[in-house]
């Protein structure tokens, strides 16, 4: 895909929260209701994952096909239920789902279940949604201080929302055995603020996008970007790194701006960045290197050396990841000449729509 440069002007419309969707999916469907699993023209490719993965866990049998596709949330999630259900299925993974961290339970037992507090907070959801259908009572406890609580937050609003009990106790949940889910009328998905993050982000470097339809009062991790934004725009001498641990899924949006503000960026809290759909950490520090930007990747920090210039163009490359191509996107319109990206269908992944709102756009007609 060629990108024009120039900066833009017009309305975006995020879609719904594919976090936020698959929670509400997956509780429709242990409280027995399949109406949400009908197909939709605006699901992202990991929701797709997700709504076939429980018409399948639906249908006759102990040993489901579930399809993940790329979907970590899809497989994490229903790999605990899948067990609670007494299901034994085969999993399918495409991309690097195979190579990122995963349990497949084959039974799943009452008792203590022991985490890290770093481990992603994928698997603490499934948890939530399995533990309460199995007659035993159970805890989940964490051995360190929780990342991406956030999310766990919405996991927990989803479940209590349909009538299940979790007492969150110091450093874990107690959860009852022998629960059963019921059916919430009338609650809507939130729009997506990981994808609002991009036009966002497109804002504070210049762009004057309308972002239609986010809920101010999420509970979406997400949602910090705003104030990470403001940090990079008001940055000061010596002020603190910005510590990404709690909304990772914000990392590209945040780099390619700090890129295009001036001044120097630093980002904390990156280590599961590694295992995302690509390697995010390298792969934003080679986008960031092609627009002319220099940075500094380590293990656990990300220093960014933004311009308040023009970025440069060239051909650049999206790793098959979603939130690189759309982070790219966004740092050509701050480009000297055309930007090209290898491969801007992977945006489907968490956001259908993206590039064809882009493409409405205005280009601002430059002085």
């Amino acid at each position: 895909m060629l990108i024009e440069p120039g900066l833009r002007r017009g309305v975006a419309n995020p879609p719904a929260s594919k976090s936020h969707l698959h929670r509400l999916l997956i509780a429709d469907f242990l409280a027995g209701d399949m109406s949400r699993l009908a197909s939709d023209a605006e699901d992202s490719d990991d929701v797709k994952a997700t709504k076939r993965c429980l018409a399948a866990l639906a249908e006759p049998g102990d040993e489901p096909v579930l399809d993940c596709g790329e979907s970590g949330s899809t497989l994490r999630f229903l790999a605990p239920v899948a067990a609670a259900l007494g299901k034994r299925p085969v999993y399918r993974k495409a991309g690097r789902l195979a190579e990122r961290p995963s349990i497949e339970y084959r039974e799943l037992k009452g008792g203590l279940h022991e985490l890290p507090g770093d481990v992603s907070s994928q698997f603490v959801t499934g948890l939530l949604f399995a533990l309460p259908l199995i007659k035993e009572d159970s805890r989940i406890s964490f051995t360190g201080p929780l990342q991406s609580r956030g999310y766990v937050d919405m996991t927990l609003d989803v479940v209590r929302g349909a009538g299940v009990e979790v007492v969150e106790r110091d450093g874990g949940f107690d959860i009852r055995g022998g629960q059963s889910f019921r059916v919430q009328r009338g609650v809507a998905p939130e729009a997506d603020w990981s994808g609002a993050a991009f036009w966002l982000a497109a804002n504070a470097i210049g762009n004057a996008i309308e972002i239609k339809g986010l809920n101010a009062a999420s509970v979406q991790p997400d949602r910090r970007v705003v104030g990470a934004l403001e940090a990079i725009l008001g940055r000061a001498p010596g002020r603190d790194a910005l510590d990404v641990s709690q909304f990772p899924d914000g990392f590209p949006a945040l780099a390619v701006a700090a890129a295009a503000t001036g001044g120097e960026t630093a980002f904390v809290g990156i280590e599961r960045l590694r295992m995302k759909e690509s390697d995010r950490v390298a792969a934003m520090a080679e986008v960031l290197e092609r627009f002319g930007v220099g940075v500094e990747a380590e293990a656990s920090r990300f220093v960014v050396q933004g311009t308040d210039g023009m970025l440069k163009d060239g051909r650049f490359r999206s790793f098959g990841d979603h939130r690189i191509a759309m982070a790219t996107a966004i740092g050509a319109t701050r480009a000297s000449a055309p930007v090209e990206i290898d491969d801007a269908r992977c945006a489907a992944k968490s956001y259908p729509r993206f590039f064809e709102e882009f493409a409405a756009l205005s280009v601002v007609p430059r002085r």
